[in-house]
């Protein structure tokens, strides 16, 4: 059981911290535009029947079109440990570009970890619940906020220094939370989107939907609305883009399965996963197919599965 009210309280320096950042906007350049670098992104792969026994879990990189990944972070669950040290049982996900690019945050099985863009070392964050998941940056890169696992069989959504200190409690029974360039959060609340500021509060219902991911420059919302024919499936759908006040809903691309989708840091692209395809990118505003980042397949007894995409920004000089 966790104790509900001991999450909620911070230091009064860290609620004095999500005030002042609720007050003010941080400027656009200092989060996530920027010139589009590779694409990070999760991937499982093993052989052998299920159970698999070979299992491999990892992050990697790749730009759209090219076809050549490199690893930064690998865990070998049977036969050695090629990179991490000991991750029997790790299963990564989730990775999170820093604003400036330097860094990726991640959940690494039941906690979050951080690590340089390039690979290597790993450092974990201290947990907060059972299970972390989630995680996304602040615009200044100080702060992540992130999902943790609560006693009412649903996730809260957190937010913490990446230095340490208490995780602060921002709104309940939500998930797949996103901070923008402009200081707001959004998350998924009961199959709706909605965003508020990082305190958890001046909330606003934006539409419906899951996973939303912020523009560039804060000012829309890249989504999915799972399709109601494939429920037991899981959250594939078409992918739309929507103002921050739910106004000028857009369908992005002809893909129906579609899930996890972020800008890229120009805001002229979005790389998505699509269900038993792999990870792409659509050019926005282009009839051109979507160019394939990396693989999903499944042939003999082996399998491959590429998901969770996040884009890199280069910023500017």
């Amino acid at each position: 059981m966790l104790d509900r009210p001991a999450r909620r309280l911070g230091e009064l320096g860290f609620m004095v911290l999500l005030v002042a950042l609720a007050a003010t906007a941080a400027p656009a350049h200092a989060a996530f535009p920027g010139r589009n670098g590779p694409i990070a992104f999760a991937q499982a792969a093993g052989s052998g029947f299920y159970p698999p026994t070979f299992e491999q879990s990892r992050l990697a990189r790749a730009r759209p079109g090219q076809g050549t990944a490199r690893i930064l972070l690998e865990c070998q669950h049977a036969g050695g440990v090629p990179r991490g040290g000991d991750c029997t049982g790790t299963s990564y996900r989730s990775p999170a570009y820093s604003p400036d690019g330097r860094a990726l945050v991640f959940d690494a099985g039941e906690r979050l970890a951080v690590m340089d863009a390039g690979g290597g070392p790993v450092r974990l964050l201290p947990a907060t619940t059972a299970d972390d998941g989630e995680p996304a940056f602040s615009p200044d890169g100080r702060l992540i906020v992130f999902s943790g696992a609560n006693d009412r069989g649903t996730t809260d959504v957190y937010v913490r220094r990446l230095d340490g200190g208490d995780a602060l409690v921002v709104v309940y029974d939500a998930g797949e939370p996103a901070w923008s360039s402009k200081g707001r959060l959004a998350y998924v609340r009961n199959g709706n989107v909605y965003t508020a500021d990082p305190s958890g509060r001046r909330r606003r219902f934006v539409t419906s939907g899951i996973s939303p991911d912020w523009s560039p420059h804060g000012t829309r919302l890249a989504l999915v609305r799972p399709s109601p024919r494939l429920v037991n499936d899981g959250p594939h759908g078409r992918i739309y883009t929507v103002g921050a006040r739910g106004r000028g809903l857009r369908r992005i691309g002809r893909a129906r399965l579609a899930s996890n989708p972020v800008w890229s840091p120009d805001g002229r692209w979005i790389a998505y996963d699509g269900f038993d395809l792999g990870v792409f990118a659509k050019r926005l505003r282009s009839r051109s197919p979507a160019l394939a980042v990396a693989p999903t397949g499944y042939g003999g007894s082996s399998f491959i599965d590429s998901f969770h995409p996040t884009w890199r920004p280069i910023p500017s000089r």
